[in-house]
């Protein structure tokens, strides 16, 4: 299995033919792809989108505090400390906003109409 921050092994390709996943949810690999095969989404758009939205922002989110605090939080007066989290909710949101758009287009390519 592969530890965080290690860049996936190159597996072999499987071809989109044939049979195909039907998800209600996306799974995503590390560099945004599905993990399904073919996947297609089998709710409506609309619920589709709205958990998407919520997923890939949680996931976004949960990324900039890794990037940003790190496995470990240090010791700042409270004055730092209100600065610093004011400034870490700024790049949640920020995260939060692209992966919502990046949500809806990835739900988007998958319904099948």
């Amino acid at each position: 299995m592969a530890e965080a921050g290690q860049a996936p092994q190159k597996a072999n390709k499987v071809p989109h033919q044939g049979d195909h996943d039907r998800v209600a949810s996306l799974s995503l690999n590390a560099d945004g792809t599905a993990d399904q095969h073919n996947p297609e989404i089998i709710i409506g758009k609309d619920e589709a989108v709205e958990f998407a939205k919520k997923q890939f922002a949680e996931q976004a989110v949960s990324a900039v505090d890794v990037a940003e605090r790190g496995a470990s939080t240090g010791t700042e007066d409270e004055g730092e400390q209100d600065a610093s989290i004011a400034a870490l909710k700024e790049k949640h949101d920020a995260a939060a906003k692209s992966a919502e758009s990046a949500a809806e287009s990835a739900v988007s390519s998958l319904v099948k109409s």
